[in-house]
């Protein structure tokens, strides 16, 4: 029977130019793909969503949970042979503390104690317990042999964090150019890929159908992040694969009830009528061909801390809606289209959305349900970086539409918690909300996974009741594999990076030996 064998190239079909290949100044999903397979953190998630040990061999925690001892592996090497050490983990944590670094969670790093244990031993200390923090420790760690010296804008801007690029990951740069960035096995890696290559071929990021393109005609192999209308072509071919995986995201509807849609929304049975009133699984089934589930709480549904019970207390039932709202002062006059109040206010909301499928057309989606129960909801769809910056961050909208990965921990004190910190992405009331920021602070408190299953239980009933939002669906990601390489498989649930988790197992060669 044929076995795996050393050697080959596959070639990956990314969408979008990535930015500087190094994991401490990510910004887009492109250069978080390459950088997947040249870099590795201290920890990563494994197929049942723990944090296990990757450059870490594992790690303890003092009894007030505000200490973390990690033990390095000793067996690691750098892709130019050097050996990989605890200096290495302190350079790149300092380099996060720098007053002169301003990547966007430069705060969240400064705020940590960083230093060196006994042999091998980095420890960090926090200001407050977070049970999610080994999560964090998946960021990439890059060489104090090559980096030492630099400030960060000189680090981001260095050939090492571009043409020659090296981590301790199974591959390293062999050369860039405008249209693909080549990759060599890195010889030192441990497990060794069977790979000698990988090409990630780069289509740009206004015409994602040129990376279609390239699988079904064999210029690559692999493609990711597919929609639900590109599937359906591909999965018709006889020589691709789609493989399906759940995501940790968690898309909305958020209300404005303290904001400018207070008038409509101030009134918590309002918002559970409108709640009611939208059919989630149509949603999916409509508007994503089914590829994503109904996720009715703000965890996602392939979440570990997920709980679907909360959520049945206001089923899709629109007749509810509607007595509901005429008991709120909400009334549909015989004949009209618009329910309205006592004040003759029309209940005429906006709903703004970004301006790309799927969310307009979700958006699109729940205005005609809303239109169904006499509420007029007009969509308006403008560009994702103008939906952060001109109404979520400063609440300037009546409702919105908003998609988020929100990671494999259920920790959601920064989306949630009415202590978060201001300018943030944050949706949560300041009235009502006691009990939903305890449930909050014991599920980041508590290390005991048990223990915080009940603080994120409670939470997601707690937030059943308060209904500041809509919650919808997660999404899935679709995966095209050319059934020329083989070896590729996902966890059940992952960020898109993930994909290249087990990049190791992938091969296009065969030996009978």
């Amino acid at each position: 029977m044929p076995k795996p064998a050393k050697g080959g190239t596959a070639v990956e079909a990314l969408v979008g130019t990535p930015g500087a290949l190094n994991p401490l100044f990510e910004q887009d999903d492109t250069t978080r793909d390459v950088d997947r397979v040249i870099y590795q953190g201290l920890t990563t998630v494994d197929a049942n969503q723990s944090v296990v040990g990757l450059l870490a061999r594992d790690w303890t925690i003092s009894p007030d949970h505000l200490t973390y001892t990690v033990n390095l592996r000793t067996d690691v090497k750098w892709a130019d042979g050097q050996p990989f050490t605890a200096q290495d983990v302190l350079f790149t944590f300092h380099v996060l503390q720098d007053i002169e670094y301003n990547q966007p969670l430069a705060r969240f790093w400064r705020q940590l104690g960083v230093a060196a244990g006994h042999d091998n031993q980095v420890v960090f200390t926090l200001r407050s317990p977070s049970a999610g923090f080994p999560l964090a420790l998946r960021v990439g760690i890059i060489a104090k042999h090559i980096f030492d010296g630099m400030a960060p804008d000189e680090i981001q801007a260095s050939p090492f964090s571009s043409t020659r690029a090296i981590g301790t990951g199974p591959f390293k740069v062999a050369a860039i150019d405008t249209r693909a960035i080549t990759l060599d096995r890195n010889p030192f890696a441990s497990p060794q890929p069977y790979l000698d290559h990988l090409v990630m071929r780069t289509y740009p990021a206004n015409d994602p159908q040129q990376a279609i393109r390239a699988v079904r005609s064999g210029v690559a192999d692999l493609v990711g992040g597919l929609e639900p209308e590109e599937l359906t072509t591909l999965q018709n071919s006889t020589s691709i694969t789609v493989m399906g995986a759940r995501t940790y995201t968690n898309a909305f509807v958020t209300m404005n009830a303290e904001g400018d849609g207070k008038p409509f929304f101030g009134d918590v049975k309002v918002r559970r009528a409108l709640v009611q009133a939208v059919d989630r699984q149509s949603v999916v089934s409509d508007v994503l061909n089914g590829h994503g589930e109904v996720d009715p709480t703000p965890i996602p549904a392939g979440g570990w801390a997920f709980t679907p019970t909360p959520s049945r207390k206001y089923p899709f039932d629109q007749l509810a809606t509607a007595r509901a709202l005429d008991a709120a002062g909400w009334k549909l006059a015989s004949g009209a289209q618009i329910r309205t109040n006592k004040q003759n206010l029309a209940f005429r909301v906006s709903l703004v959305v970004t301006d790309s499928y799927p969310n307009h057309q979700i958006a699109d989606s729940i205005a005609r349900q809303l239109a169904q129960v006499g509420i007029q909801v007009d969509v308006k769809a403008v560009a994702p970086l103008d939906l952060i910056q001109d109404y979520l961050l400063g609440h300037k909208y009546q409702m919105a539409l908003v998609v988020f990965d929100v990671g494999p921990d259920p920790d959601l004190y920064s989306l949630w918690h009415t202590g978060a910190d201001a300018g943030t992405l944050n949706f949560s009331y300041t009235r009502g909300w006691g009990l939903i920021d305890k449930d909050l602070e014991d599920g980041r408190a508590a290390v005991e996974q048990p223990a915080r299953l009940a603080a994120y239980t409670d939470f997601q009933a707690l937030i059943a009741e308060q209904a500041p939002a809509i919650f919808l669906y997660s999404a899935h990601y679709d995966y095209a594999v050319s059934q020329r390489v083989r070896g590729v498989h996902l966890n059940h649930v992952i960020e898109p990076e993930d994909r290249f988790q087990y990049i190791t197992d992938w091969y296009v060669n065969t030996s009978s030996s």
